[in-house]
């Protein structure tokens, strides 16, 4: 994983980085959104009719709009029973960062790939961060 330090503190770092990055990471999260509802077992659905206003330091500093990246609503049988909701890009030791919350339980899903890389999606719970594990349908269902 990039140091995030090097990056936001990067003489060069343009407008234009600065866009692309927050371009690729609503993409990300677009992808694993898909991936999520393609794993969900029968009587599971997933729906994003909700929104979080992303507005980071660096994108305020380079004058970049707020944007809107949606929150997954996990439902069962007409219930919710989890909600996915990205909580930021730039983050020490990760290329962005998800809160997923079902009842009492709260984890968090990282991107341990490089910038502009493939991601590599990890989960973890969220009181104890260093226990990643990589983030599939097994380790989603069992956070359900």
């Amino acid at each position: 994983m990039a140091d995030l330090l090097n990056e936001v503190t990067a003489d060069d770092l343009s407008r234009d980085q600065i866009q692309r990055r927050v371009e690729d990471w609503a993409q990300r999260i677009e992808k694993l959104y898909r991936e999520i509802e393609e794993w969900l077992p029968a009587g599971y659905s997933a729906e994003q009719s909700r929104t979080k206003r992303m507005h980071e330091e660096l994108m305020r500093e380079v004058r970049i709009p707020p944007r809107d990246l949606p929150i997954l609503k996990i439902v069962r049988d007409s219930q919710p029973v989890a909600t996915i909701e990205p909580r930021g890009l730039w983050i020490i030791g990760a290329n962005g960062r998800l809160d997923l919350i079902s009842g009492q339980k709260h984890f968090v899903i990282v991107d341990a790939a490089e910038s502009f890389h493939p991601p590599i999606w990890q989960i973890a719970p969220l009181n104890d961060r260093r226990k990643l594990d990589r983030f599939d349908r097994t380790k989603l269902l069992s956070a359900l």
